[in-house]
């Protein structure tokens, strides 16, 4: 859950900032902050208001700085504090009352909002010993995560476009006409047709039985969910197979982007899919706890990828995971990642492309029905 804070900062200022939390409770066991809190609003119903997290460009950049500073030998407490106040997006935090109980690397950056994978390999590292090469795996931890951003993001966003403006393009035909051609339905002379009673019927269901026409969106949307959800025949049609199978590329890489760097922290596989797990939702989730599941009946996790929530390049690729020995493992799993960024670029453009069509063929029904509803009886009326 998420909760509101206004606290009080070391200027004697008052600052409100989100904290993602289990319970109320928990925010007052903070270091640095229980004396300063002034009031915590819970967000309801588990809604999310924003992100509590650095960009990941900005973390990169962070993170990046530590590690120098940490490479150079310098004092990193006064090292930190003069990147924070240098850098703009860190400003927020110059008079953090947390910053006087910070004491590790793995302080300040959870107290800027890094993610919680990079805080984990950074404290990894901090209790082996290993805090620099712990924070130069985090750098490339961050920088996976944004080529996956990159490449994953783009083509989903266009296709769902294209479907959404589509269907829209109908009603908005509908919305803007409709009127004009309820008034050429009433002139005699004007020869309309169904097309045309078409427009209009929808302008007067959308306008005049408002309530009903957003509760029919509501009712398809929560049927569609549905199905999606529990129906697995639903995924096999076209635009709902390609969707899911970019769905399972993007799951797949983005769990084993989080993963591999834990794993090679030397986290055990429990303990890593549980911290995975925390920061998912929904049906990315689910597939994380299924893991989990396999991994605490003594299964290990190759054996536990199930078809139904991870890609077929994903279960096929880490199949001699279990047989081959560490340096084999690490060449594997770079091979097993480029592989499904490959796959999130195929899918990807599948999905967009049939998207594109049902956009397209929405759209041109929409034309269609301006064209023969409301300019063709104008036409064929002068003509007459």
């Amino acid at each position: 859950m998420q909760a509101l804070v206004k606290f009080l900062q070391l200027d004697g200022t008052r600052r409100w900032q989100l904290f993602d939390i289990e319970s109320e409770e928990e925010i007052y066991d903070v270091p640095g902050l229980a004396d300063t809190i002034e009031s915590v609003i819970p967000i309801p119903l588990n809604l999310n208001l924003g992100k509590t997290e650095l960009a990941l460009s900005e973390q990169l950049l962070l993170v990046a700085q530590v590690a120098t500073l940490v490479d150079s030998g310098a004092k990193v407490a006064k090292g930190i504090m003069d990147i924070v106040e240098s850098a703009g997006f860190l400003k927020k935090f110059r008079n953090d009352p947390r910053l006087n109980h910070a004491s590790t690397v793995s302080d300040y950056l959870g107290i800027f909002g890094v993610s919680r994978t990079v805080k984990l390999l950074v404290i990894a590292g901090e209790k082996s010993g290993r805090l620099s090469e712990a924070l130069n795996s985090a750098v490339e931890n961050i920088e996976q995560d944004m080529e996956l951003q990159k490449i994953s993001g783009a083509d989903m966003k266009v296709g769902v476009s294209y479907l959404i403006g589509g269907f829209l393009s109908i009603f908005i035909a509908s919305l803007t006409l409709g009127d004009a051609a309820q008034n050429m339905i009433d002139v005699p002379a004007i020869k309309d047709n169904s097309a045309t009673h078409l427009i209009a019927g929808l302008y007067h269901f959308m306008t005049e039985q408002t309530v009903f026409f957003i509760g029919i969106i509501v009712a398809i949307v929560s049927l569609l969910t549905y199905l999606w959800q529990n129906v697995a025949g639903f995924r096999q049609f076209p635009i709902a197979k390609s969707l899911s199978e970019l769905i399972k590329s993007r799951r797949s890489a983005s769990f084993l982007s989080t993963w591999i760097p834990l794993y090679l922290s030397g986290i055990d596989n429990d303990r890593a899919l549980e911290l995975i797990s925390e920061n998912l939702t929904g049906e990315n989730r689910q597939a994380t706890e299924s893991l989990q599941e396999g991994v605490n009946a003594g299964s290990t996790i190759p054996v536990s990828l199930l078809p139904f929530y991870w890609s077929t390049s994903f279960i096929i690729g880490m199949k001699s995971f279990d047989d081959a020995h560490d340096e084999a493992r690490r060449k594997l799993l770079n091979r097993v990642r480029r592989l499904l960024l490959t796959e999130i670029l195929v899918t990807g453009k599948r999905f967009s492309g049939l998207a594109l069509k049902a956009g397209l063929t929405s759209g041109s029904i929409s034309v269609l029905l301006m064209a023969i509803g409301f300019y063709a009886p104008m036409f064929f009326s002068r003509a007459g």
